[in-house]
């Protein structure tokens, strides 16, 4: 599981930096994404239990 989140928060943080580059928003957009992302992995792995 730890593995999944890793990996989403890697492609989050490539597509932020992507589409943001060295802009002063990026590094919060890039927080918000990823406590969304680890939000609703939570919510799909107890689902599955």
């Amino acid at each position: 599981m730890l593995i999944l989140v890793w990996f989403v928060v890697c492609i989050i943080f490539y597509f932020v930096q992507f589409l943001l580059g060295n802009s002063g928003h990026a590094l919060e957009v890039f927080a918000v994404l990823s406590a969304i992302a680890i939000f609703l992995i939570s919510k799909i792995r107890y689902k599955i239990k």
